[in-house]
Order: C-alpha cells, then sequence, then structure tokens
C-alpha cells in the first residue's frame, strides 16, 4: 500500500480550463497516523508516522495553518464547481423544455425559463471563464474566481511555510466574492426553481428535476 500523503482534490468538472491554478488537495502535515485494513468484520491497524522535512524551519503550527487554509480554498473551490455542475445540467434541461413549449401558447412560461436560464447563467460566468476552450485561451479572457481560488491554493502550497497575512487577506476577498454568487444560486435553488415547477405543472409539462 503507498499513500503519497495528499489529500483528495477539489471537484472538478469536463472541460475545465485553469490558468495557474492547481485542484489538488493539500499534503498531509507531519504527525503520528493510523492506517486500517478491513476485510468484512476483521480489521488490523498500525501506525505510522510523517516526519518533517529536517531542512525546514517551520513549526508544526506553521504547518497545521497552512494546511488548513488550503483546505478551506479546496473546499469552497468545490462548493463553486458543485455549483456549476448544476447550473449545467439545469440549463441543459431547461433548454430541453423551452425548446417544447409554445412560444405564444406558453410565452409566459417561456419568458420565466429564459429569465432563470440567463440569472444561472450569470453565475457561471463569474464563477467561471467559459470562454475558455484551450490551455492558451487564459491569455485572451480574464480568469474568474474559482481561478483566483485555485492560485491562490497554488501559491499557499509552495514551500512549508505558515500562509502570509496577505493570503489570508486574499482568501476572505475571494471567498466574499464567491459566497455572494454562491447565494444567487442558492436563492433559485430554494425559490426560483420550484416556483417553476409550479408552473411546468400548471402547464403539465416536466418538471426541471433538481438534482446535481
Amino acid at each position: 500500500i503507498v499513500w503519497n500523503m495528499q489529500y483528495p482534490g477539489a471537484k472538478t468538472f469536463p472541460g475545465m480550463i485553469l490558468w495557474a491554478g492547481s485542484t489538488r488537495g493539500p499534503l498531509a502535515v507531519p504527525n503520528n497516523y493510523t492506517a486500517t485494513l478491513r476485510y468484512g468484520s476483521d480489521s488490523v491497524s498500525t501506525v505510522f508516522t510523517i516526519l518533517k522535512d529536517p531542512r525546514s524551519s517551520a513549526t508544526q503550527e506553521d504547518l497545521q495553518a497552512q494546511f488548513d487554509l488550503l483546505i478551506q480554498i479546496r473546499n469552497k473551490i468545490t462548493e463553486a464547481h458543485t455549483a456549476i455542475i448544476t447550473i449545467r445540467n439545469w440549463n441543459k434541461r431547461l433548454a430541453e423544455i423551452s425548446n417544447n413549449l409554445d412560444k405564444e401558447e406558453d410565452s409566459g412560461l417561456v419568458k420565466k425559463v429564459r429569465e432563470i436560464s440567463g440569472q444561472l447563467s450569470d453565475i457561471e460566468k463569474t464563477l467561471y471563464q467559459t470562454k475558455n476552450r484551450s490551455n492558451q485561451d487564459p491569455l485572451n479572457f480574464p480568469i474568474r474566481l474559482n481561478n483566483k481560488l485555485a492560485a491562490l491554493a497554488s501559491t499557499v502550497a509552495m514551500g512549508d511555510n505558515r500562509p502570509t497575512d496577505q493570503d489570508y487577506a486574499v482568501r476572505d476577498e475571494l471567498f466574499k466574492l464567491t459566497d455572494a454568487q454562491l447565494e444567487k444560486f442558492y436563492k433559485i435553488k430554494k425559490v426560483e426553481i420550484p416556483a417553476l415547477n409550479k408552473m411546468f405543472l400548471d402547464a403539465k409539462v416536466p418538471f426541471l428535476k433538481i438534482s446535481e
């Protein structure tokens, strides 16, 4: 059994392109760990220790602070990417439903579908640069919030060091901007989608399934 000492990375999605950013999980902090092998009702455990690089002057507290910040960033990227995946699924379904609606008879419903779809697309475009098609496209199109978070993670992960005050300041700013978009998404999920499904029910058209 070989463990690379790396925690799981952030959730990603097909076709995602980032510039100088990483979605990898952080390395485990030097400490004592327990590995357990289970087979049915039987198990066997062993204790092992990850040692600190003897060339590093970082303290245990420094390395723990670095790990904690990287986990926070990873989790925020995952939350943003989960929203993007859901938005894409919803917009695909909304487009299918819209194409089957009578543009005159169901004009109110068509308008509502386009309105919600547009709001979802705006959220996605703020979280991710949707124009990216190749690894060089970020040279032409500005990176968005998820890429900025991933770039911050790459910076924080360099070497064995305590995060700087600037690292935390950038985290706070990016989290604030990201959370603002996620709040819009969660509001649509909680309020707008159920209301739209009721309109679908009244019009006797298929529901927009709320799933990721």
